[in-house]
């Protein structure tokens, strides 16, 4: 498979007409914007090829405007990325043709059981189960692939833009639900039934009777139903991204990479019920995963702090199955919305971006629509055409970094801890923790706290800049390269998951669990102790009760006493333990266990949420003692009047690659920040940004949001 990388380009450009909604600015203009995009330093561009405004009537093509801009692409040496796949929630562009939903039996998605749906009015919607609408769309994606294929201009495809779906209702979804359940089911009515009935009884008499559930709860539908109900809509999702990948692969001889920009991931709503995004199994979608990288645009500054901007970048890198785990930024705000990104702050993200291995940026987008409700927004040039004071700095910054692409194409991580985020187990862990009913979400404990314990384990590692991955089902298997793995809010607990803990601890690896930690099975069945599947043999120790925060005594840290967090639990040792902290009642809070060639940790109550949502200093010095007792190394210490300190907001990343190193330095905070740096590997190192000879051995002055990128090159024999 080609790639999209090579040594002399750093991807970076721009969003350009042709749109998938709204009207483009006029054709006879496009190539004056070429060449502006080749003096900004632009080597990259992405259009939509809508089916709805291409083929507007059935077998009638018009693809004027995207031969036009392929043409002028190739003639000017820019790159083209080609989204033919589907947008949003939306099997191909934005909106279904019109002539699909008046001239053809099709069913628009239907978004709860009691819910009238119907094409009547401007807006026609097609249900992406709807075989006729997938048969069409599929045609078109087919067609328009081979069109563009012998273009010299084409970089690679687009599968899918911002997916997403909610639930549907509609006949064609509800068919395919039951043909699921057979599958999982293994065509055992009774089998199913009996998971089923576990809130209360449940008789369907053959599989045509059954019924998707209309909420999660006794009042609604049950647990175990609502899982699969939602395993099934993930599934939906899945299945046509998977299908849109396979078709482009088909029909494109020179095998170029498939990408989509995603959105939403691990812990930011990638699996809840109106997304039903699984970041985990999304990731065999594309070739390369790319996203959004929005920080301000839509009001994102009200819910993203310094760490979680970060979290939300690194999230992607785990899931891409390039062999160094390499991502792309496929939309970036660009102009003024909601909210207006600085230039300071534009630099600041793009080396955040690609400390978390990004290695590309295109801005949404070039310029403005004229039309409809997105007019004068996000819009890079001014509105003639000409450049911006933003659009200066995007070409300087395109530059620099296109100079020193081969380096930065080929630098990446290396992480040395990791924390689980299943997302089968958190498809269970929401259905505890929220209430749906007709597809609306009633209540969510789940977004209001449980999410800060997974939270939380992240910014454990993240406070002392320790370079992490998010594990799940899609990579449990490379779970050996790691030397620490966190446990935030497991409450269930799968058999492949526990296999894979249990062999990563006797290969010598370290797990810190929190509690409540594996009481319920992967069908959220309780079987009355914890940890279940092995893991009390594994953690030295199991559990029979728990009770709430009102009736906790306080625990006995080294550093000094911290209450407990909502739940607390009293271990009870299976056999010697390595040591014990205890609660002020002398029964067991924290235990250190050795299992084999590892260690276990288990701690009795929510750690890591505690240390999100109310850290508690001598607790957060023993969680961090306990994590460097694993042997995770931090890319670098920052040491301020002489003393180690962490928790600064001085992230600090680290990037190798076969010939060099960077250790890129970002000071989230707004306020001036001095520091000596401590690095285990010796110099020399320079300033890349500053092309000059740097010394550590002298104290470091970051201005607010300010950024310093080193560099050292490795010995010619490999040797550090």
């Amino acid at each position: 498979m080609k790639s999209f990388f090579c040594d002399d380009h750093f991807l970076y450009g721009a969003s350009f007409a042709p749109y998938a909604k709204s009207a483009d600015w006029p054709m006879e203009e496009f190539e004056k914007d070429m060449k502006e995009l080749k003096k900004l330093n632009f080597n990259v561009i992405r259009i939509f090829v809508p089916q709805d405004r291409i083929e507007r009537e059935e077998h009638q093509y018009d693809f004027s405007r995207q031969d036009a801009v392929m043409d002028l692409a190739a003639t000017h040496g820019l790159g083209v990325l080609l989204n033919v796949g589907g947008v949003f929630d939306n099997l191909q562009g934005i909106y279904p043709p019109q002539w699909l939903a008046r001239d053809y039996p099709t069913f628009p998605p239907k978004s709860g059981p009691n819910a009238i749906e119907n094409n009547s009015g401007p807006r026609v919607r097609i249900c992406l189960d709807d075989p006729i609408w997938r048969q069409k769309a599929l045609e078109f994606v087919a067609l328009s692939v081979r069109r563009y294929a012998e273009h010299p201009a084409t970089l690679g495809w687009m599968s899918w833009n911002e997916p997403w779906l909610g639930c549907c209702y509609c006949a064609n979804s509800r068919n395919r639900f039951r043909d699921w359940l057979k599958e999982r089911y293994r065509n055992n009515l009774d089998a199913m039934l009996n998971m089923w009935s576990t809130e209360f009884p449940v008789r369907f008499r053959n599989w045509e009777e059954v019924e998707p559930p209309s909420g999660n709860g006794f009042l609604y539908g049950g647990l175990v139903a609502w899982r699969d109900w939602h395993e099934f809509n993930q599934y939906r999702l899945l299945d046509a991204m998977q299908v849109i990948r396979t078709n482009i692969h088909e029909n494109d001889p020179h095998s170029r990479p498939v990408t989509g920009n995603i959105c939403l991931t691990h812990g930011f709503r990638g699996i809840f019920p109106d997304v039903n995004l699984r970041p985990s199994e999304i990731a065999n979608s594309f070739d390369i995963p790319g996203f959004s990288y929005y920080t301000v645009a839509h009001g994102e500054f009200r819910w993203l702090n310094s760490f979680t901007k970060s979290l939300y970048v690194d999230s992607f890198r785990w899931i891409s199955r390039d062999p160094l785990r390499r991502v792309l930024v496929l939309e970036t705000e660009a102009g003024p919305n909601a909210a207006m990104i600085t230039l300071q702050e534009r630099v600041f993200n793009n080396w955040l971006a690609i400390g978390h291995n990004v290695k590309s940026f295109v801005c949404w987008n070039y310029r403005s629509r004229v039309s409809d409700n997105q007019v004068a927004n996000f819009n890079l040039m001014r509105w003639d055409g000409s450049p911006s004071r933003r659009a200066q700095l995007h070409a300087e910054q395109a530059e620099f970094l296109d100079r020193h692409a081969e380096l930065l194409n080929a630098a990446c991580p290396r992480p040395e801890a990791a924390v689980l985020v299943s997302d089968r187990l958190m498809t269970l862990l929401m259905a505890t923790h929220m209430q749906t009913a007709d597809g609306k979400v009633v209540y969510n404990q789940f977004e209001d706290g449980v999410e800060n314990s997974i939270r939380g384990a992240f910014k454990s590692l993240w406070d002392m800049n320790i370079p992490f991955d998010g594990i799940s089902e899609f990579n449990l298997s490379e779970l050996g390269r790691y030397r620490l793995l966190l446990l935030p809010a497991v409450e269930n607990m799968s058999q492949e998951i526990a296999d894979a803990i249990k062999l990563f601890v006797a290969n010598g690896g370290t797990v810190i669990a929190e509690s409540p930690f594996a009481f319920k099975n992967e069908n959220n069945m309780f079987l009355g102790y914890a940890p279940i599947y092995g893991l009390d043999e594994v953690f030295g120790a199991t559990m029979h009760d728990r009770e709430g925060c009102e009736t906790a005594p306080q625990i006995k840290y080294p550093e000094g006493l911290a209450p407990v967090f909502f739940y607390w639990h009293i271990l009870e040792p299976a056999d010697k333990l390595e040591s014990v902290i205890s609660y002020t009642d002398g029964s067991s809070a924290i235990i250190r266990h050795s299992f084999k060639r590892g260690t276990t940790i288990m701690a009795g109550t929510e750690i890591f949420r505690q240390y999100y949502e109310a850290p508690v200093p001598s607790a957060v010095q023993w969680l961090r003692d306990a994590i460097l007792s694993s042997g995770v190394k931090r890319n670098a210490e920052i040491i301020q009047n002489g003393l180690s300190c962490d928790g600064t907001e001085i992230e600090i990343c680290r990037l190798f690659s076969e010939t060099a190193e960077l250790c890129i330095l970002l000071n989230h905070t707004n306020d001036i920040r001095n520091f000596r740096l401590l690095l285990q590997e010796s110099g020399p190192w320079s300033d890349l940004i500053m092309d000059q000879p740097l010394s550590l051995s002298q104290e470091l002055e970051l201005p607010g949001k300010g950024v310093k990128v080193l560099l050292r090159h490795k010995k010619s024999d490999g040797e550090e």
